[in-house]
């Protein structure tokens, strides 16, 4: 007979309810877990994405949690001099890991491209069954064996996924990733992890719907959140003399994220030109250069700022902007920033999508096309004059903390691996 499917303690009956504040009244906690994250982004760099945020809640919860990245190749190491953070990424390899707020977060390294992985299935495994976890490691370093529950974000890492039956499996997608990375053999990863996983989660409906679509199963959708007393703290942190931005306060919209493909550069450029009294800052990697391509005075780039200290440039802000291309990927997005800028007391500025036009936040004015986006920027402006509206944005986001996420799946974990132990039980 075969060991129990995990170590998790499982509700007999289990409760759940939301108060009032956003955060979660559980009777029966779930402890002693080992968790493990498959992700696509290393801990500790500018961007903070999701699955960081996962572990560390459930790392506060009490379970054991460690957080796998997509390995670096020897691609990457001609990018050392350029890129801080793939510098960062190789320390970590060098190093065996590193403990963060809780989790321990691994790199590996790959002597296998993905561009050659992805020719086969059985490449596609061999792409993360082959990694090496330090230095003279391979990937039992890892110790996924010990894990009672896999929640995988990165379907390249589909081998370490499949490496051994009999635990608790989660795909959690959080975007259309092949649409976004140009890559159709994504699409075969995300389908065998699909007839592998024991629950499916997405963070959005249009990702959901495209999970839907290639497996046939039910899919539950979770967006994502926001952490609440981090940017909560906005209003105290302006303060901070350490950045000096032009123009007041209730004159300011500003960007904080990626600069990739899916950012709107036409929709910030027609608002800056539309709005020359109003300044727009923007905040990442890969700024500098946006902020010059417009050619406007009224366009000031902060370049990469530490996610510790974002509160600070956020609260000198009065609207926060998303503004998005055309590019198909960005249908599926669920937008972190959407509920950091309302915890932070900022009225939001979006390009509409699908999935934005769900959302109910009193303070998110969306415009459709980057031409009518300053209009958008406009009536957030307005609205930001309400105080009941700036409060109302505060207490929605409130409501989608990353604390009330990790308990909601923390309970779905529960009832998919009751059922699992049910099935077993019924096997022998």
């Amino acid at each position: 007979m075969s060991r129990p499917l995990t170590s998790v303690r499982l509700p007999a009956v289990p409760e759940e309810e939301h108060n009032g504040a956003g955060s979660v009244n559980r009777s029966v906690a779930t402890v002693d877990m080992r968790v493990a994250f498959l992700s696509h982004t290393a801990m500790g760099g500018s961007l903070v994405v999701g699955s960081h945020q996962l572990a560390r809640e459930f790392a506060r919860e009490g379970h054991d949690v460690s957080h796998i990245s997509a390995p670096l190749s020897i691609a990457h190491l001609g990018l050392l001099l350029w890129e801080p953070f793939i510098r960062m990424r190789l320390r970590r390899w060098l190093a065996g890991g590193e403990s963060i707020g809780g989790v321990l977060d691994m790199v590996p390294f790959t002597l296998l491209p993905w561009h050659a992985a992805r020719l086969s299935r059985r490449l596609m495994n061999s792409y993360s069954r082959h990694m090496l976890s330090a230095p003279m490691h391979g990937v039992g370093a890892l110790k996924l064996d010990a894990a009672d529950c896999l929640i995988v974000d990165e379907p390249r890492l589909l081998g370490l996924a499949n490496s051994k039956r009999g635990r608790l499996l989660i795909y959690r997608a959080t975007d259309l990733y092949a649409l976004m990375r140009s890559d159709p053999s994504i699409v075969e990863a995300e389908r065998a992890l699909c007839s592998r996983a024991d629950l499916l989660i997405a963070t959005s409906e249009p990702v959901a719907a495209h999970l839907r679509r290639i497996s046939g199963r039910n899919v539950r959708v979770i967006a994502n959140g926001v952490e609440i007393d981090h940017f909560a703290s906005s209003s105290m942190a302006a303060s901070s003399s350490e950045f000096r931005l032009p123009g007041r306060r209730e004159d300011r919209a500003i960007y904080a994220g990626a600069f990739d493909r899916r950012f709107g550069r036409e929709a910030l450029r027609a608002a800056a030109e539309k709005l020359p009294q109003k300044q727009f800052i923007l905040v990442g990697p890969g700024s500098q250069v946006v902020a010059a391509a417009t050619a406007r005075s009224n366009v000031t780039a902060l370049g990469a700022v530490d996610y510790q200290k974002l509160p600070a440039v956020l609260g000198q802000c009065t609207v926060g902007m998303l503004p998005m291309s055309s590019d198909i990927s960005n249908s599926g997005r669920s937008p972190m920033k959407l509920y950091e800028y309302a915890a932070a007391g900022l009225t939001v500025a979006a390009t509409s999508t699908e999935e934005l036009r769900r959302c109910e936040l009193a303070t998110l004015c969306l415009a459709d096309g980057h031409l009518a986006f300053y209009s958008a920027v406009s009536d957030a402006f307005a609205r930001a004059q309400v105080p009941s509206m700036v409060a109302a944005g505060r207490a929605a986001a409130q409501r989608e903390s990353w604390e009330v996420k990790a308990k909601i799946l923390l309970d779905l974990m529960c009832y998919a691996n009751l059922s699992l132990r049910t099935q077993h039980s019924h096997d022998f």
